[in-house]
């Protein structure tokens, strides 16, 4: 594990606990995310890997939208990330938790219809092999979706004026994702930036 990796990792596992007061997890928000959600192209039945899940604040949108016959496979690098999720959500029995990145987490290719990155991706230290690595476990005909609830600018911006390991964690721009999807296999299928939201759909190419 390198350095930047381990300070981060700490960092989220120390802001764990508080999560949802430190990111405002209150009733607008979780009716935005709601919103939000309604256009992921998430169905009946379906295999969804949650990648840097949290605190698991997807997880009941997910499972609702899978139901019984679908699973879901939620990790994060932060194991008191994965423990505070559990904790929350471990009622849903669909529901698998794991503590660990991406890129190692030894998953078999092909596992998963769909891909959802929400408030994570500006996080992911080498982008291009992490999106290989989603790209190996996406099934024929899968999606990858990175979303946030904020704009790039003002995501970017936040992140930058902040004195913690997370200070240089940025949310590429079109042109950036659409080379880095280009290179590892995925084409851009969908792509909004607006105030209030960040929204990328890919496709396996």
């Amino acid at each position: 594990m390198d350095d930047r990796f381990a300070r981060k990792t700490e960092y989220f596992n120390r802001l764990a606990p508080n999560w949802d007061d430190i990111v405002g997890n209150d009733g607008a928000r979780q009716e935005r995310l709601a919103e939000v959600f309604a256009r992921v192209p998430v169905r009946r039945g379906m295999r969804v890997l949650d990648v840097g899940c949290g605190n698991g604040v997807l997880v009941p949108h997910i499972v609702a939208r899978v139901g019984s016959e679908g699973s879901v496979c939620a990790i994060d690098a932060a194991p008191a990330m994965i423990e505070r999720a559990r904790t929350l959500h471990g009622r849903h029995a669909n529901v698998r938790w794991i503590a660990g990145d991406i890129e190692t987490c030894g998953l078999p290719e092909g596992a998963f219809d769909i891909i959802l990155c929400f408030a994570v991706f500006p996080h992911v230290a080498d982008k291009a092999r992490a999106l290989a690595a989603m790209r190996a476990l996406l099934a024929p005909g899968g999606r990858l979706v990175i979303f946030h609830l904020a704009d790039t600018a003002s995501l970017n911006s936040f992140h930058a004026s902040l004195d913690a390991p997370v200070h240089d964690d940025m949310m590429p721009g079109r042109d950036e994702l659409e080379a880095l999807f280009a290179d590892t296999g995925f084409r851009l299928e969908a792509y909004e930036d607006a105030p209030g939201l960040n929204y990328v759909e890919a496709a396996p190419c």
